[in-house]
């Protein structure tokens, strides 16, 4: 059985995929000021139903901690075991995203963005909801968080979403960088939101420290599974978690032409 740790396996894999959702051109437009208050507010209202399937999700793998009792004569009492760390994450993880929705809420009042703009390729429909890709990304997240999948696989899903998002918002934030100078709110087609508030947010050290804290324990996760036979399974199943994230990470962006 391989020892390279799951999320290094998985981040040697589909290397072309996760660039181009990493890199899309929205993300491009966005970290320069182009992304009208139209197209962000489309894309905008998906992010946040995404984060609301995203509470449903994290619900699931809660369900699936299993805390042992401690030995009282263990020279590591004190010290937190996997299964209290993966709760205390995924515990902060609705906790951010909590936090999240009510930013959306801010951050959309205070610049002029609608919540419950429809897609354009979703023009013709009177009631808003999810897209097709933000339907396929619930699925995603309901499948990896199913009886039938293991609290690895889910823990795979969660870790390889934030990944990408910190990923794809830290490109965005370059090329933000880039641009040089300190062009004021005025300059930008959105007002604003973006550089002010959405990038900034997206890039903080908390949300870095929160990703690095998941890639730990999904690596100690994959390094306790005992078995070659189990071992190589349990991988094959995370890579095909991988493989449907980056589907739905890179076409969860808008189109747009940069």
């Amino acid at each position: 059985m391989s020892t390279q740790p799951i999320t290094s396996l998985l981040l040697s894999t589909f290397t072309s995929s996760f660039h181009r959702a990493t890199t899309h051109p929205f993300l491009q437009l966005a970290g320069q000021g182009k992304i009208s208050k139209k197209v962000l507010s489309e894309w905008l209202s998906q992010d946040r139903l995404y984060a609301q399937a995203y509470l449903r999700f994290i619900g699931l793998l809660l369900s699936k901690v299993v805390i042992p009792p401690r030995n009282p004569d263990s020279s590591r009492l004190h010290e937190p075991t996997t299964e209290q760390r993966i709760f205390d994450i995924l515990v902060d993880a609705l906790t951010n995203i909590q936090r999240e929705l009510r930013f959306f809420e801010s951050v959309a009042e205070e610049f002029g963005l609608d919540l419950t703009a429809l897609p354009r390729e979703d023009e013709g429909w009177s009631v808003f909801g999810p897209n097709s890709v933000t339907r396929a990304y619930i699925d995603l997240f309901m499948s990896s968080g199913s009886p039938g999948s293991s609290l690895l696989e889910g823990m795979c899903v969660l870790w390889a979403t934030e990944y990408c998002y910190l990923r794809a918002w830290q490109y965005a934030k370059e090329q933000m960088e880039q641009r040089g100078g300190d062009p004021s709110s005025k300059e930008d087609a959105d007002g604003g939101a973006l550089r002010l508030k959405f990038i900034p947010n997206w890039t903080c050290c908390e949300f870095e420290d929160f990703v690095v804290k998941l890639r730990d324990v999904v690596d100690e996760m994959g390094g306790r599974i005992k078995g070659a036979e189990e071992g190589e399974r349990e991988r094959g199943k995370c890579l095909g978690w991988w493989k449907q994230v980056l589907w739905a990470e890179e076409r969860f962006w808008p189109v747009v032409e940069a």
